[in-house]
């Protein structure tokens, strides 16, 4: 028998409902689910308030923020003003001292990390910070992790040489 229009009538509505065609379909795509109609809202409710958002949390939050930089601090972040800071230029002089030990071949991962670490704990002991900005504008100390990764890219970096 030969497909005709009320054969393919028939036969959809023989169909359960997610799998009859949708009227829309091209004619290529006999069955197709269809969606479900959602009851549920997926949109985000709007806040009250006149259009005020709730501040979002900041890892600064809990910490106290720095009144001025000493020179024994390490400032992070890039340009002239944290390069020519005081506690920079020594932490770099720290980190040159090192470098050899580091940057040798038969230097395993693990060495990497205690050279870091040594490094860290020199910057320490002359009283040093480590500080890097807030998105207030004001300095803020670093944890101990975030102060292990500035010391080791310090101790790859080729530019002071």
């Amino acid at each position: 028998m030969l497909p005709t229009k009320k054969n393919a009538r028939a036969r959809a509505r023989s169909l359960p409902s997610k799998l009859r065609p949708m009227p829309d379909d091209p004619p290529t795509r006999k069955y197709t689910k269809r969606k479900k109609a959602s009851s549920v809202s997926t949109a985000r409710p709007k806040l009250g308030g006149g259009g005020i958002t709730p501040k979002k949390s900041s890892k600064y939050d809990k910490k106290e923020a720095v009144q001025r930089p000493t020179p024994e601090d390490i400032l992070a972040g890039r340009g002239g003003g944290t390069n020519r800071h005081d506690g920079n230029i020594r932490f770099r002089d720290e980190a040159r001292r090192l470098r050899m030990i580091y940057k040798d071949g038969e230097t395993d991962r693990r060495a990497k990390f205690m050279i870091s670490q040594e490094l860290v704990t020199r910057v320490r002991q002359y009283g040093g910070r480590f500080l890097e900005k807030g998105h207030d504008g004001r300095w803020y100390e670093m944890d101990e992790k975030s102060a292990r990764k500035k010391a080791s890219q310090v101790l790859r970096e080729e530019k002071w040489e």
